[in-house]
Protein backbone atom coordinates (compact mmCIF):
# COMPACT_ATOMS: atom_id res chain seq x y z
CA UNK A 1 0.00 0.00 0.00
CA UNK A 2 1.36 3.30 -1.16
CA UNK A 3 1.02 6.15 1.29
CA UNK A 4 1.02 9.57 -0.32
CA UNK A 5 2.52 12.50 1.73
CA UNK A 6 1.99 15.86 1.28
CA UNK A 7 5.70 18.04 0.89
CA UNK A 8 5.81 21.86 1.56
CA UNK A 9 8.03 23.69 0.14
CA UNK A 10 9.12 26.97 1.52
CA UNK A 11 10.55 29.81 -0.25
CA UNK A 12 12.68 32.40 1.52
CA UNK A 13 13.34 35.47 -0.21
CA UNK A 14 15.88 38.12 1.03
CA UNK A 15 14.46 41.06 2.34
CA UNK A 16 16.50 43.16 -0.67
CA UNK A 17 14.64 41.79 -3.43
CA UNK A 18 11.06 41.98 -1.75
CA UNK A 19 12.15 45.98 -1.01
CA UNK A 20 13.44 45.94 -4.67
CA UNK A 21 10.45 44.92 -6.62
CA UNK A 22 8.23 46.72 -4.22
CA UNK A 23 10.08 50.02 -5.29
CA UNK A 24 10.03 48.63 -9.23
CA UNK A 25 6.32 48.08 -8.51
CA UNK A 26 5.62 51.50 -7.08
CA UNK A 27 8.00 53.11 -9.74
CA UNK A 28 6.05 52.24 -12.33
CA UNK A 29 2.95 52.80 -11.11
CA UNK A 30 3.59 56.46 -10.32
CA UNK A 31 5.10 56.64 -13.59
CA UNK A 32 1.99 55.40 -15.26
CA UNK A 33 0.12 58.17 -12.98
CA UNK A 34 2.30 60.87 -14.50
CA UNK A 35 2.11 59.97 -18.01
CA UNK A 36 -1.66 59.90 -17.70
CA UNK A 37 -1.63 63.50 -16.39
CA UNK A 38 0.25 64.87 -19.02
CA UNK A 39 -1.48 62.82 -21.53
CA UNK A 40 -2.22 65.74 -23.62
CA UNK A 41 1.38 66.79 -23.17
CA UNK A 42 2.15 63.72 -24.56
CA UNK A 43 -0.69 64.11 -27.66
CA UNK A 44 1.24 67.32 -28.75
CA UNK A 45 4.76 66.22 -28.95
CA UNK A 46 3.45 62.62 -30.96
CA UNK A 47 1.53 65.66 -33.29
CA UNK A 48 4.86 67.26 -33.32
CA UNK A 49 6.86 64.24 -33.75
CA UNK A 50 4.60 63.34 -36.89
CA UNK A 51 5.36 67.21 -38.43
CA UNK A 52 8.85 66.34 -37.73
CA UNK A 53 8.68 63.11 -39.93
CA UNK A 54 6.46 64.49 -42.82
CA UNK A 55 9.38 67.32 -43.46
CA UNK A 56 12.18 65.75 -43.03
CA UNK A 57 12.69 64.85 -46.76
CA UNK A 58 12.29 68.32 -47.44
CA UNK A 59 14.37 69.88 -45.19
CA UNK A 60 17.22 67.40 -46.11
CA UNK A 61 16.76 68.42 -49.49
CA UNK A 62 17.57 72.37 -48.08
CA UNK A 63 20.78 71.25 -46.14
CA UNK A 64 22.54 70.40 -49.46
CA UNK A 65 22.21 74.44 -50.56
CA UNK A 66 23.26 77.06 -48.59
CA UNK A 67 20.67 76.05 -45.20
CA UNK A 68 21.51 74.56 -41.99
CA UNK A 69 19.26 72.51 -40.43
CA UNK A 70 17.84 74.91 -38.17
CA UNK A 71 17.26 77.55 -41.20
CA UNK A 72 16.06 74.57 -43.30
CA UNK A 73 13.08 74.47 -40.93
CA UNK A 74 12.35 77.74 -40.48
CA UNK A 75 12.00 77.54 -44.19
CA UNK A 76 9.75 75.02 -44.71
CA UNK A 77 7.92 76.74 -41.93
CA UNK A 78 7.37 79.45 -43.48
CA UNK A 79 6.54 77.55 -47.03
CA UNK A 80 3.60 76.01 -44.63
CA UNK A 81 2.27 79.07 -43.07
CA UNK A 82 2.28 80.78 -46.97
CA UNK A 83 0.45 77.73 -48.20
CA UNK A 84 -1.81 77.43 -45.55
CA UNK A 85 -2.23 81.08 -44.36
CA UNK A 86 -3.13 82.58 -48.18
CA UNK A 87 -5.91 79.78 -49.17
CA UNK A 88 -7.49 79.91 -44.72
CA UNK A 89 -7.29 84.12 -45.52
CA UNK A 90 -9.62 83.39 -48.91
CA UNK A 91 -11.53 80.83 -47.65
CA UNK A 92 -12.31 81.13 -43.72
CA UNK A 93 -14.56 84.25 -43.90
CA UNK A 94 -16.87 81.98 -46.36
CA UNK A 95 -16.53 79.10 -44.54
CA UNK A 96 -17.78 81.21 -41.47
CA UNK A 97 -20.76 82.64 -42.70
CA UNK A 98 -21.42 79.50 -44.06
CA UNK A 99 -21.27 77.40 -40.84
CA UNK A 100 -23.11 80.43 -39.09
CA UNK A 101 -25.93 80.23 -41.98
CA UNK A 102 -25.74 76.51 -41.60
CA UNK A 103 -26.58 76.41 -37.95
CA UNK A 104 -29.47 78.71 -38.02
CA UNK A 105 -31.11 76.38 -40.43
CA UNK A 106 -30.06 73.22 -38.77
CA UNK A 107 -33.40 73.03 -36.60
CA UNK A 108 -35.68 73.77 -39.79
CA UNK A 109 -33.58 71.23 -42.09
CA UNK A 110 -33.99 68.36 -39.70
CA UNK A 111 -37.72 68.90 -39.76
CA UNK A 112 -37.85 68.44 -43.20
CA UNK A 113 -35.83 65.04 -42.82
CA UNK A 114 -39.07 63.50 -40.49
CA UNK A 115 -41.04 62.61 -43.33
CA UNK A 116 -37.99 60.71 -44.67
CA UNK A 117 -37.26 59.07 -41.89
CA UNK A 118 -40.88 58.26 -40.84
CA UNK A 119 -41.24 56.28 -44.09
CA UNK A 120 -38.20 54.32 -43.59
CA UNK A 121 -38.84 50.38 -44.15
CA UNK A 122 -39.06 48.38 -41.31
CA UNK A 123 -40.61 50.33 -38.62
CA UNK A 124 -37.76 49.51 -36.68
CA UNK A 125 -35.42 51.50 -38.98
CA UNK A 126 -37.83 54.00 -38.81
CA UNK A 127 -37.95 54.67 -35.13
CA UNK A 128 -34.79 54.44 -34.63
CA UNK A 129 -34.22 57.40 -37.45
CA UNK A 130 -37.05 59.58 -36.10
CA UNK A 131 -35.20 59.13 -31.96
CA UNK A 132 -32.02 60.23 -33.77
CA UNK A 133 -33.66 63.61 -35.02
CA UNK A 134 -35.69 64.17 -31.96
CA UNK A 135 -32.51 63.53 -30.09
CA UNK A 136 -30.64 66.05 -32.09
CA UNK A 137 -33.63 68.72 -32.14
CA UNK A 138 -33.91 68.85 -28.43
CA UNK A 139 -29.72 69.12 -28.22
CA UNK A 140 -30.10 72.40 -30.91
CA UNK A 141 -33.28 73.47 -28.45
CA UNK A 142 -31.29 73.99 -25.01
CA UNK A 143 -31.14 77.15 -23.53
CA UNK A 144 -27.90 78.64 -24.48
CA UNK A 145 -24.69 80.49 -21.97
CA UNK A 146 -25.07 84.19 -21.65
CA UNK A 147 -23.46 86.04 -24.31
CA UNK A 148 -20.86 87.22 -22.08
CA UNK A 149 -19.75 83.51 -21.00
CA UNK A 150 -19.73 82.66 -24.28
CA UNK A 151 -17.23 85.45 -25.41
CA UNK A 152 -15.18 83.78 -22.01
CA UNK A 153 -15.39 80.69 -23.64
CA UNK A 154 -15.09 81.07 -27.26
CA UNK A 155 -11.79 83.62 -26.42
CA UNK A 156 -10.27 81.02 -23.78
CA UNK A 157 -11.11 77.79 -26.44
CA UNK A 158 -9.32 80.16 -29.75
CA UNK A 159 -6.24 80.69 -26.73
CA UNK A 160 -5.84 76.91 -26.37
CA UNK A 161 -6.31 75.96 -29.39
CA UNK A 162 -3.68 78.70 -30.91
CA UNK A 163 -1.16 77.81 -28.29
CA UNK A 164 -1.20 74.31 -28.51
CA UNK A 165 -0.61 74.82 -32.33
CA UNK A 166 2.35 77.10 -31.85
CA UNK A 167 3.74 74.30 -29.26
CA UNK A 168 3.57 71.28 -32.26
CA UNK A 169 5.78 73.85 -34.16
CA UNK A 170 8.15 74.63 -31.65
CA UNK A 171 8.42 70.72 -30.54
CA UNK A 172 8.66 69.68 -34.34
CA UNK A 173 11.67 72.24 -34.98
CA UNK A 174 13.55 71.41 -31.20
CA UNK A 175 12.67 67.28 -32.24
CA UNK A 176 14.12 67.99 -36.02
CA UNK A 177 17.22 70.13 -34.98
CA UNK A 178 18.04 67.64 -32.16
CA UNK A 179 17.53 64.66 -33.77
CA UNK A 180 20.43 63.39 -34.44
CA UNK A 181 21.43 63.37 -30.37
CA UNK A 182 18.57 62.50 -29.31
CA UNK A 183 19.27 59.01 -31.69
CA UNK A 184 22.73 59.08 -31.06
CA UNK A 185 21.74 58.90 -26.88
CA UNK A 186 18.75 56.12 -27.53
CA UNK A 187 21.60 53.90 -29.67
CA UNK A 188 24.34 53.70 -27.10
CA UNK A 189 21.22 52.73 -24.46
CA UNK A 190 21.21 49.58 -26.17
CA UNK A 191 23.83 46.47 -26.65
CA UNK A 192 26.43 47.26 -29.61
CA UNK A 193 24.94 44.07 -31.28
CA UNK A 194 21.05 45.40 -31.76
CA UNK A 195 22.76 48.99 -32.36
CA UNK A 196 22.22 48.57 -36.05
CA UNK A 197 19.07 46.76 -35.62
CA UNK A 198 17.76 49.83 -33.53
CA UNK A 199 19.06 52.11 -35.86
CA UNK A 200 17.08 50.68 -38.82
CA UNK A 201 13.59 50.39 -37.30
CA UNK A 202 14.00 54.03 -36.26
CA UNK A 203 14.83 54.97 -40.02
CA UNK A 204 11.90 52.54 -41.11
CA UNK A 205 9.58 54.13 -38.64
CA UNK A 206 10.12 57.26 -39.51
CA UNK A 207 9.83 56.70 -43.33
CA UNK A 208 6.66 55.15 -42.85
CA UNK A 209 4.87 57.91 -40.62
CA UNK A 210 6.27 60.47 -42.91
CA UNK A 211 4.77 59.19 -45.77
CA UNK A 212 1.51 58.49 -43.74
CA UNK A 213 1.58 62.05 -42.98
CA UNK A 214 2.31 63.50 -46.33
CA UNK A 215 0.14 61.33 -48.04
CA UNK A 216 -3.27 61.36 -45.80
CA UNK A 217 -2.63 65.56 -45.90
CA UNK A 218 -2.73 65.17 -50.06
CA UNK A 219 -6.21 62.94 -49.71
CA UNK A 220 -7.38 65.46 -47.56
CA UNK A 221 -6.85 68.31 -49.81
CA UNK A 222 -8.06 66.24 -53.11
CA UNK A 223 -11.32 65.24 -51.31
CA UNK A 224 -12.28 68.35 -50.39
CA UNK A 225 -11.67 69.88 -53.48
CA UNK A 226 -13.35 67.48 -55.52
CA UNK A 227 -16.02 67.59 -52.93
CA UNK A 228 -16.77 71.23 -53.20
CA UNK A 229 -16.80 71.42 -56.88
CA UNK A 230 -18.83 68.80 -57.05
CA UNK A 231 -21.69 70.75 -54.48
CA UNK A 232 -21.56 74.20 -56.26
CA UNK A 233 -21.81 72.12 -59.66
CA UNK A 234 -25.01 69.62 -57.58
CA UNK A 235 -26.02 73.48 -56.34
CA UNK A 236 -26.09 72.37 -52.75
CA UNK A 237 -26.14 75.13 -50.00
CA UNK A 238 -22.66 75.76 -48.19
CA UNK A 239 -20.38 73.62 -50.69
CA UNK A 240 -17.33 75.11 -48.82
CA UNK A 241 -18.18 74.02 -45.53
CA UNK A 242 -19.78 71.15 -46.75
CA UNK A 243 -15.98 70.34 -48.39
CA UNK A 244 -14.08 70.99 -45.20
CA UNK A 245 -16.20 68.86 -44.01
CA UNK A 246 -15.38 65.97 -46.34
CA UNK A 247 -11.53 66.44 -46.19
CA UNK A 248 -11.51 66.58 -42.91
CA UNK A 249 -13.61 63.62 -42.46
CA UNK A 250 -10.72 61.46 -44.66
CA UNK A 251 -8.42 61.69 -41.72
CA UNK A 252 -10.87 59.33 -40.38
CA UNK A 253 -9.38 55.37 -40.79
CA UNK A 254 -11.52 53.21 -42.41
CA UNK A 255 -15.05 55.08 -42.08
CA UNK A 256 -14.21 58.43 -43.25
CA UNK A 257 -14.82 58.15 -46.89
CA UNK A 258 -18.72 57.54 -45.92
CA UNK A 259 -18.78 59.62 -43.26
CA UNK A 260 -17.68 62.44 -45.72
CA UNK A 261 -20.32 62.69 -47.79
CA UNK A 262 -23.22 62.03 -45.23
CA UNK A 263 -23.71 65.68 -44.14
CA UNK A 264 -24.34 66.48 -48.14
CA UNK A 265 -26.87 63.92 -48.33
CA UNK A 266 -28.47 65.29 -45.59
CA UNK A 267 -28.75 68.60 -46.47
CA UNK A 268 -29.29 67.81 -49.97
CA UNK A 269 -32.80 65.96 -48.66
CA UNK A 270 -33.40 68.84 -46.56
CA UNK A 271 -33.13 71.38 -48.75
CA UNK A 272 -33.58 70.40 -52.65
CA UNK A 273 -35.37 67.56 -53.04
CA UNK A 274 -34.71 63.94 -53.02
CA UNK A 275 -33.59 63.08 -56.90
CA UNK A 276 -30.53 66.01 -56.00
CA UNK A 277 -29.92 63.54 -52.84
CA UNK A 278 -29.31 60.66 -54.88
CA UNK A 279 -26.89 62.26 -57.23
CA UNK A 280 -24.93 63.58 -54.32
CA UNK A 281 -24.58 59.65 -53.04
CA UNK A 282 -23.78 58.29 -56.83
CA UNK A 283 -21.04 61.35 -56.92
CA UNK A 284 -19.70 60.30 -53.88
CA UNK A 285 -19.67 56.47 -54.85
CA UNK A 286 -17.54 58.03 -57.98
CA UNK A 287 -15.35 60.22 -55.42
CA UNK A 288 -14.55 57.04 -53.45
CA UNK A 289 -14.04 54.74 -56.50
CA UNK A 290 -11.02 57.12 -57.69
CA UNK A 291 -10.20 57.45 -54.25
CA UNK A 292 -10.01 53.89 -53.17
CA UNK A 293 -8.42 52.05 -56.84
CA UNK A 294 -6.43 55.47 -57.82
CA UNK A 295 -5.42 57.98 -54.88
CA UNK A 296 -4.63 56.03 -52.09
CA UNK A 297 -2.11 53.25 -54.23
CA UNK A 298 -0.36 55.77 -55.94
CA UNK A 299 0.12 58.48 -52.87
CA UNK A 300 -0.21 56.42 -49.88
CA UNK A 301 1.46 53.41 -51.54
CA UNK A 302 3.03 51.17 -48.77
CA UNK A 303 3.92 53.89 -46.19
CA UNK A 304 1.69 52.37 -43.72
CA UNK A 305 0.33 49.02 -44.69
CA UNK A 306 -1.70 48.02 -41.38
CA UNK A 307 -4.10 45.34 -41.33
CA UNK A 308 -7.67 46.44 -41.22
CA UNK A 309 -8.23 44.68 -37.66
CA UNK A 310 -5.36 46.37 -36.38
CA UNK A 311 -6.44 49.65 -37.47
CA UNK A 312 -10.01 49.23 -35.95
CA UNK A 313 -8.04 47.79 -32.58
CA UNK A 314 -6.10 50.66 -32.45
CA UNK A 315 -9.14 53.13 -32.52
CA UNK A 316 -11.41 51.32 -30.11
CA UNK A 317 -8.35 51.02 -28.10
CA UNK A 318 -7.13 54.91 -28.52
CA UNK A 319 -10.23 56.06 -27.68
CA UNK A 320 -11.20 54.12 -24.71
CA UNK A 321 -8.07 55.82 -23.49
CA UNK A 322 -7.61 59.14 -24.63
CA UNK A 323 -10.88 60.18 -26.35
CA UNK A 324 -10.70 61.74 -29.81
CA UNK A 325 -7.26 62.69 -29.70
CA UNK A 326 -6.26 59.18 -28.82
CA UNK A 327 -8.67 57.72 -31.72
CA UNK A 328 -6.76 60.07 -34.25
CA UNK A 329 -3.41 58.76 -33.12
CA UNK A 330 -4.60 54.83 -33.47
CA UNK A 331 -3.09 54.64 -37.19
CA UNK A 332 0.50 55.79 -36.82
CA UNK A 333 1.24 54.77 -33.56
CA UNK A 334 -0.15 51.34 -34.75
CA UNK A 335 2.00 51.52 -37.45
CA UNK A 336 5.13 52.28 -35.98
CA UNK A 337 4.31 49.58 -33.51
CA UNK A 338 3.71 47.30 -36.44
CA UNK A 339 7.17 47.79 -37.54
CA UNK A 340 8.83 47.31 -34.76
CA UNK A 341 7.33 44.11 -34.23
CA UNK A 342 8.20 42.58 -37.41
CA UNK A 343 11.71 43.56 -37.20
CA UNK A 344 11.57 41.77 -33.51
CA UNK A 345 9.74 39.06 -34.89
CA UNK A 346 11.84 38.95 -38.17
CA UNK A 347 8.76 38.80 -39.97
CA UNK A 348 9.31 42.16 -42.00
CA UNK A 349 9.17 42.10 -45.79
CA UNK A 350 12.21 40.01 -47.48
CA UNK A 351 14.13 43.52 -48.44
CA UNK A 352 13.87 44.79 -45.06
CA UNK A 353 15.27 41.48 -43.64
CA UNK A 354 18.25 41.71 -45.15
CA UNK A 355 18.74 43.90 -42.49
CA UNK A 356 18.81 40.84 -39.82
CA UNK A 357 21.34 38.75 -42.05
CA UNK A 358 24.42 37.33 -40.96
CA UNK A 359 27.16 39.37 -42.25
CA UNK A 360 28.62 36.38 -44.47
CA UNK A 361 25.37 36.33 -46.23
CA UNK A 362 25.04 39.76 -46.43
CA UNK A 363 28.08 39.72 -48.04
CA UNK A 364 27.07 37.42 -50.52
CA UNK A 365 24.12 39.59 -51.06
CA UNK A 366 25.96 42.90 -51.28
CA UNK A 367 29.00 42.18 -52.56
CA UNK A 368 32.27 43.04 -50.56
CA UNK A 369 31.07 45.85 -48.35
CA UNK A 370 32.65 46.18 -45.17
CA UNK A 371 30.56 46.31 -42.04
CA UNK A 372 31.39 50.19 -41.22
CA UNK A 373 30.37 51.33 -44.15
CA UNK A 374 27.06 49.71 -44.25
CA UNK A 375 26.97 51.34 -40.48
CA UNK A 376 27.80 54.59 -41.88
CA UNK A 377 24.78 54.31 -45.02
CA UNK A 378 22.23 52.99 -42.71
Amino acid sequence: MRFWQSVFVSIKLPPAEVARAALVVIGVGFASYLLWQVQEVLFLLVLAILLATAIEPLVKQLRRGPFTRGSGVLAVYTLIIVAIGLPAYVAIPNVVSQAAAFMTALPDRLEQLRPYAESLKPQTMATLASGVLDNATSLLQKPQQPAQDQIVQAGTTAAHTLFSFVTVFVLAFYWLVERASIKRVVLRTVPLRHARGVNTVWMEVEDKLGGWVRGQLILMLAIGAAATLGYVLLGLPNPALLGVVAGLCEIIPMVGPFLAFAPAVLVALATVDGTRALMVVAYALVIQQIESNVLVPRIMGSTVGISPLTVMLGILIGGALAGLPGAFLAVPIAGALQVILAHTLRSEDPSQSEEHMDPTDRAEHEGATTASEQVRAA
